[in-house]
């Protein structure tokens, strides 16, 4: 697990000031790992930091430190405040007798939240961190309606108010003598299309991968897995690293998903086993079954790991056991395929939203009510993620994946793997983003140009058309699952937390399983296929004529219950290093 705090103040810290920081990195320890992680921590006069388990991870340079991996062929002096930000998956924090800096990657796989106030300025890679090292919380209401919208915090905002978030390839800067903050590096989302042959895009593209997975030569194999799927992304790393460097005899691949995946034709499981057996690397493949532990607790640790940050739960229903058993193997970390090559057709900007995990409450029926019943301001995007004048639709849409769905959705589900593995994401390198920016549309839509590199590498095994993991909507209508759902959004004090129609209209619409009533449930079956297969215009169509989109019974519940949840946990976490 690697997470990372980094504080400066204006004053020396205190000589309690390391056993605080250590204390913090033993509480984000996940309750499922019983072995002790080693913490660095650092304290010189104004400046500390802490970070845990992280190993080779952690590169410090004085008291300049980078959570995370470079994609730079050569040195570069990534510990200098005000110098280029450099290339990889990292988080970073930079450090002089003039200054201060806390700075994210190109892609903002990794996201810093920072804290200032008269007295000192506080970043991390966790909300909870911060939290503890300050010892108090302050809950902020405008995250409700995006948790309950989308599943995620928003592209802006933090469970605590006083906290902000750091955009991807930005930083902000302290000036210590001055005692003021400003912005730094600034690298802003633009899509502009150049004027070149298909060839000669797919040349730059081939070039950009084979670069960035050239500089992974030094990685020891032995502690590194590469999750396989039936898709494009991660045969595309295992082909080019076989391509570019060769396979290493320690390396292997690992797929996971429900036990009966593996033997469905055409599912993400049985494909990446074809696919590991057509390269032939060594595959292992993990179950993500629902745990028999208690609801309960699977509940709570997921929420904990992920802070509260996604409401992805089928992939870690089996109580984060998989990422236990690979920080228990000493597997080091993950190489992930999250990419931003294009994303899917659309046809509407309410399909382009919801495409990207992204809509407002306005764009649901039963969500359209939410920031008023609160005393909020009706919830829109913050300029940088607003269609401009003359932005084609798909410019758009890729814009929100790169400037919103990385940073905000997959970086959180990143968050809950960070717990017990560190993680690098070559497909984010920035000069693979440079390339796709300059991308047309046609070439971007359904990642058609990445699609053809891969075919023209890969072997000739049939692409996924299932994905492995259970489907969310069957885990949250588990009764086991249900039953925890609603004596959470029950309890005495929730409606300390969210107004009391929210919490009625959450528990009206939970809906049990219909296995045991077999017409239901193939009535249910027969739906779900006939919406996976409508073409996505007939979706689109109907939900600006027919009706507007309404968010699932089952999912609005869970939603709310990990609002309530996490805002107890930070209340706790204030308190925590008080005891």
């Amino acid at each position: 697990m690697a997470k990372i705090l980094y504080a400066c103040s204006r004053r020396p810290f205190d000589a309690d000031t390391t056993a605080r920081l250590a204390s913090v990195c033993k509480a984000l320890k996940p309750d499922n790992l019983k072995t002790d992680l080693q913490t660095t921590v650092r304290c010189d006069g104004g400046v500390a930091y802490a970070c845990t388990d992280a190993s080779d991870a952690l590169n410090e340079r004085g008291l300049s430190v980078l959570l995370g991996a470079l994609y730079e062929k050569d040195a570069c002096s990534w510990e200098v405040p005000e110098s280029p930000l450099p290339d990889g998956s990292y988080a970073l924090f930079r450090t002089s007798p003039d200054m201060a800096e806390a700075a994210t990657d190109p892609a903002g796989s990794r996201t810093i939240w920072y804290f200032m106030d008269e007295e000192q300025f506080v970043a991390s890679t966790s909300q909870r961190a911060i939290v503890m090292f300050l010892g108090s919380f302050e809950f902020d209401a405008n995250v409700i309606p995006w948790m309950l919208s989308t599943g995620s915090l928003g592209p802006e905002r933090s469970w605590d108010r006083r906290l902000r978030r750091i955009q991807p390839a930005c930083s902000v800067i302290l000036d210590r003598a001055s005692w003021r903050l400003r912005d730094g590096a600034r690298t802003p989302v633009v899509f502009e299309p150049a004027d070149l042959t298909k060839a000669a895009y797919a040349a730059s593209i081939s070039a950009a991968l084979d670069e960035t997975i050239g500089t992974m030569r030094s990685l020891d194999w032995s502690d590194w897995v590469l999750p396989l799927s039936g898709g494009y992304d991660s045969r595309g790393i295992l082909c080019l690293l076989k391509h570019r460097i060769g396979i290493p005899p320690e390396f292997r691949t690992i797929t996971w998903g429900l036990e009966a995946s593996l033997h469905q034709r055409g599912n993400d499981a049985r494909v990446a086993r074809d696919v590991a057996r057509a390269v032939g690397v060594r595959h292992e493949y993990l179950t993500t079954d629902l745990s028999q532990e208690p609801v309960q607790d699977i509940l709570s640790r997921f929420i904990a790991c992920a802070e509260g940050r996604t409401d992805h739960l089928a992939g870690y229903a089996d109580g984060m056991d998989i990422w236990r058993r690979l920080h228990d193997d000493r597997i080091r970390g993950i190489i992930r395929g999250d990419e931003g090559f294009g994303w899917v057709e659309v046809t509407s900007e309410l399909g382009t939203r919801l495409s990207v995990e992204g809509a407002l409450c306005s764009d649901f029926e039963n969500l359209k009510h939410v920031p008023e019943l609160l005393g909020l301001p009706p919830q829109e995007y913050p300029p940088f993620l607003r269609r401009s004048p003359g932005e084609s639709l798909e410019s758009w849409r890729d814009k929100l994946y790169h400037a919103y769905r990385i940073p905000t959705v997959l970086a959180a589900l990143s968050d809950a793997k960070l717990s017990y593995v560190e993680q690098i994401t070559p497909l984010l390198a920035r000069r693979i983003l440079e390339v796709i920016r300059r991308l047309p549309d046609g070439l971007r839509t359904e990642k058609n140009l990445y699609k053809e590199v891969v075919r023209r590498i890969g072997p000739s095994v049939p692409y996924a058309t299932r994905g492995a993991n259970a489907d969310p909507r069957d885990i949250l209508e588990s009764p086991r699952v249900t039953d925890v759902i609603r004596s959470g959004l029950n309890d005495a004090d929730a409606r300390s937390i969210l107004p009391p129609e929210i919490i009625q209209q959450a528990l009206g619409g939970i809906a049990p399983a219909s296995a045991g009533d077999t017409r239901a449930a193939l009535a249910k079956r027969v739906k779900r296929a006939i919406a996976q297969r409508l073409p996505r215009f007939a979706k689109d169509l109907m939900r600006a004529t027919v009706v507007k989109p309404t968010v699932g019974g089952n999912t609005l519940a869970f939603r709310a219950y990990v609002i309530i949840r996490m805002a107890r946990l930070l209340a706790d976490d204030s308190h925590r290093l008080r005891v």
